[in-house]
């Protein structure tokens, strides 16, 4: 995989994204719940094609990014390879709340259906690009860089789920000394804060037109554990103020494949951790490029982190569908 060697200045040239490449992805996300209705109540495969709407957004804010005058509807592509999250932290505040008169489903048709009309009514924009901070991308790369330690020993957590829920509850008690600690628990939420508010500040300041497929695979993927991290951090913190231990039966609870609100949760799961995977080997292809490491090395790193991520990720959804 090589980067396209088309220069940066020469794609401004290029025709503009005409309104069907700038609303295809709002209308996939619009109908993202239907086809999780559908896939619980049918099949796993159609479920599985779920995954073709995030897949479609990054696509498309991609080649949006070659023309830097769709801003808005490139944010718009971006939020929509998030909707396995997005989907996910909509029915955890709104399906299980009598406080306001509607569910995740009613809010989501209106809200992607406004986003729709904004992605094709937006009109050229002839403002220059911005860049990201350079102190803030490093203080972003840092805090990641530490709270990888947890990701790791949680994803090995998640995969002695394979051996069994009582594997799984085993590894998660020894863990929990550690990340439960009254002192590294407070510190380890402040982290996940400052990633989520770091990562939208770096994405507002991003560049409106992409420098490359990796540039626009990173941001994608940014603002995807973006919201996977509100979602995940939000309904485990819900779960303690109701006095529910997130263990073993709190994961695997419900039926994944059949159960059409549980059923939202297995791309949410899986792209999770392909998200981390490469978004983390994208910032550290940026560093290698630094290093003087070549282009070649950098791809290369990326594609053994998203296959490495997408192995492990199929290997902890198996363990839960074993439960």
């Amino acid at each position: 995989m090589k980067e396209a060697s088309v220069p940066i200045a020469s794609r401004s040239t290029a025709s503009p994204p005409n309104h069907a490449l700038r609303v295809i992805a709002p209308l996939a996300a619009l109908v993202y719940p239907a086809i999780i209705w559908l896939g619980s109540r049918t099949s796993p495969i159609v479920l599985a094609i779920s995954l073709a709407v995030p897949v479609l957004g990054l696509v498309v804010s991609y080649r949006i990014g070659l023309d830097a005058r769709f801003p808005r509807a490139r944010r718009i592509a971006q939020l929509a390879v998030a909707a396995p999250p997005m989907f996910s932290l909509f029915g955890g505040w709104l399906d299980f709340q009598h406080a306001i008169p509607t569910g995740s489903v009613g809010v989501w048709i209106p809200l992607w259906s406004a986003l729709t009309l904004v992605a094709a009514a937006e009109r050229p924009s002839a403002g220059p690009p911005s860049a990201p901070g350079r102190r803030l991308a490093m203080a972003h790369g840092l805090t990641a860089a530490a709270i990888l330690l947890f990701v790791v020993a949680h994803l090995i957590n998640h995969l002695a789920g394979l051996l069994g829920g009582d594997a799984h509850v085993a590894v998660m008690h020894t863990l929990r000394t550690i990340y439960r600690h009254p002192v590294v628990e407070p510190v380890l939420l402040a982290a996940v804060a400052f990633q989520i508010a770091t990562g939208g500040a770096l994405l507002r300041r991003a560049r409106a037109r992409s420098t490359g497929r990796f540039d626009a695979l990173q941001a994608a993927t940014g603002v995807y554990l973006m919201l996977f991290l509100l979602s995940h951090t939000s309904a485990v913190l819900r779960a303690h103020l109701r006095g529910v231990d997130t263990n073993w039966a709190w994961l695997s609870g419900g039926e994944l494949l059949t159960d059409p609100w549980s059923a939202r949760l297995v791309p949410y799961y899986f792209l999770a951790v392909v998200a981390f995977g490469v978004h983390g080997a994208c910032g550290l292809r940026v560093v290698a490029l630094g290093h003087g490491r070549s282009p070649a090395f950098g791809a290369r790193l990326v594609v053994i982190a998203a296959a490495i991520s997408v192995l492990v990720s199929a290997l902890i959804l198996a363990g839960l569908f074993r439960a």
